[in-house]
């Protein structure tokens, strides 16, 4: 089998999973299907170097993770023969060109992933971001003399001059577990969201709904399970305790395997991002809504759900407005209703089928691994 490196410069704590931890692992695990992969990472504390037959823990010994990282590429992997090369991007820089330098004097096939594009709204609101979006504005136009193509999620037929693979995030379906099928209850409501809070997610709006619906009288028992860590998580629990709708709203951190699994079983809905308005984005590619789906939960979405077609958006996706305003209640109630109240279709099952011809990771995958394979 051919040789392929995968660069992840991301966190990935194997005791704590995250959304774009498992991401990675799964990329990993459907690049060994077709190639012999070896992904070095960070760990909590180390680098992380491995492939199916070997596992090592790489001390930092007090070096920064990125310095050490692209450190051990340029002595240690680039005397390997890799046919190919896949990164994910963390920016710019002479010392990430440099590697892909060292790197494609092997006659590598070389491809990035950008996982969020374009990033400059949000990258501008990170501390320090200005400074590092200088850095990769000054050097992102080299990519091209080592890049032969770039994975995005958006629309974009080119970036930085250079083809791009457009497809959207996947997940594994077999490693899903579905929920049972749901049965419609006139008296009470279950949401779910699942995710590292960021404030481009928007949850806030779906408190203030909750807020503004009890204020007019709604009777209706509504619990939103709020699942994740995050920048944000304090917010929320401050306009929670604000509103006095604690009843409401249940925080549970981080969770995953079974405690996550059965969390999933008490929704009815799961909530996607409702304010990538603030990052300046239009349209996304969620690792959470390709869970939502191969969970087979119906969703709340400011903007089409790429897990679905344009039809299967409108019979399962209840899109909202991508603005500051809270959200409606009364019509998520609506859309419940819809979804729920004929008991004889199993919409777990269906929100399922429907997506996973378009979001297993198999599929999501197969454009790179079609260039990856193509005579040069």
């Amino acid at each position: 089998m051919k040789q392929l490196l995968y660069i992840a410069p991301v966190i990935i704590d194997f005791e704590k999973l995250n959304g774009v931890s498992k991401k990675i692992l799964n990329q990993y695990k459907v690049f060994s299907k077709s190639y012999n992969v070896t992904l070095i990472s960070y760990g909590p504390d180390c680098l992380y170097y491995l492939n199916d037959s070997f596992f090592e823990a790489i001390p930092l010994e007090n070096a920064n993770r990125r310095l050490k990282m692209y450190s051990f590429i340029d002595k240690t992997l680039s005397v390997n023969n890799y046919s190919f090369i896949y990164t994910r991007y963390h920016l710019c820089d002479f010392l990430f060109l440099n590697s892909l330098r060292i790197l494609s004097k092997k006659n590598s096939k070389i491809v990035i992933e950008i996982p969020t594009f374009p990033y400059k709204h949000e990258l501008l609101k990170w501390k320090g971001g200005t400074m590092r979006y200088f850095m990769d504005a000054s050097s992102n136009f080299l990519l091209r003399l080592y890049v032969g193509r770039i994975v995005t999620y958006s629309n974009d037929h080119k970036i930085f001059g250079i083809k791009t693979i457009n497809t959207i995030n996947g997940v594994i379906y077999e490693n899903v577990i579905p929920v049972e099928k749901r049965v419609y209850n006139a008296n009470e409501m279950h949401l779910i969201s699942v995710s590292l809070t960021m404030s481009c997610h928007g949850y806030d709006r779906l408190i203030e709904g909750l807020k503004e619906y009890y204020q007019l009288g709604g009777d209706i028992h509504i619990v939103y399970h709020l699942v994740g860590e995050g920048d944000e998580i304090k917010k929320y629990q401050e306009l929670v305790a604000k509103y006095g709708i604690e009843k409401h709203v249940l925080f549970y951190g981080f969770k995953s395997g079974s405690d996550l699994d059965a969390l999933y079983e008490k929704a009815d809905l799961a909530v996607n991002s409702i304010a990538i308005h603030r990052i300046g984005l239009e349209t996304e590619s969620t690792i959470k809504s390709k869970e939502y789906a191969a969970k087979g939960l119906p969703m709340i979405s400011s903007y089409a759900v790429d897990a679905f077609s344009i039809q299967d958006n409108e019979k399962y996706v209840h899109q909202i407005s991508a603005d500051e305003s809270p959200v409606d209640i009364y019509g998520l109630i609506e859309f419940y209703k819809k979804m729920y109240q004929n008991t004889d279709r199993n919409i777990s099952e269906e929100i399922r089928s429907a997506s996973q011809k378009r979001c297993d990771m198999s599929v999501t995958l197969q454009g790179v691994v079609e260039y990856f394979n193509a005579a040069v």
